[in-house]
């Protein structure tokens, strides 16, 4: 559990900053526990012992929140993608490509699990400001990801590396919630006649992954 700040209100930046620090803590521990949907502005404000009034001094809604810890979770992947894929420079392997992209996505639910809501819950409820924050947070981090890929594999292009990405996130939300489903149709499709909708996060995310490059590969100039 998060630890509570250690002073009534906060004045000072500092002050301010570990604050709204120990929120996205609180925000991203109920993510890990419950899934973005169980999360509440009172939930949050709770774990911190802080009142919803005051939460609304750092951050307007839920949905706000939620769009930080997912910036957040999304510069942490960015750093590791990149340094994974440094030592495959000019490799033109798109398998070992995508091994990466699927290993570095699946050691990271939660970034996951808020990538999937992105569009339906997380921009949703929040002002255009919040959102042109994060939209452009987001450029630098897609140029960052766009260029390490096509280090890693030329033939791809630097406009191919930055198409495959729109793909490749899309792939992502959609795998997600279709391979973690909900505990009772989990439990439904035990049943042997539905093996068939019962399908792998990570082996389901490298194969697409893989799909997508050679075929983005193939096609460009």
């Amino acid at each position: 559990m998060s630890d509570t700040c250690s002073f009534l209100r906060a004045r000072r930046p500092e002050q301010k900053a570990q604050r709204r620090a120990a929120l996205l803590q609180a925000a991203g521990e109920l993510v890990d526990e419950l899934g973005p949907m169980g999360v509440s502005v009172g939930a949050i404000a709770k774990r911190v012992k802080l009142s919803k009034g005051n939460l609304y001094r750092y951050f307007s809604s839920r949905e706000a929140i939620l769009l930080e810890l997912l910036h957040d979770s999304w510069v942490e992947w960015v750093d590791a993608v990149e340094r994974e894929l440094a030592p495959l420079a000019g490799c033109d392997d798109p398998a070992a490509v995508a091994a990466v992209l699927a290993r570095t996505a699946v050691e990271r639910p939660r970034a996951c699990r808020l990538l999937a809501v992105m569009t339906t819950v997380l921009e949703q409820n929040v002002t255009a400001e919040v959102i042109l924050d994060f939209k452009l947070r987001s450029v630098g981090l897609f140029i960052r990801l766009g260029n390490a890929l096509f280090v890693s594999l030329p033939g791809l292009g630097i406009d191919g590396a930055r198409g495959f990405l729109t793909s490749y996130m899309a792939l992502l939300a959609g795998l997600w919630p279709m391979t973690n489903p909900p505990p009772v149709v989990a439990e439904v499709l035990e049943r042997p006649e539905l093996q068939g909708f019962q399908h792998d996060f990570a082996a389901s995310l490298e194969r697409g992954t893989h799909a997508l490059l050679v075929g983005m590969t193939t096609r460009s100039p």
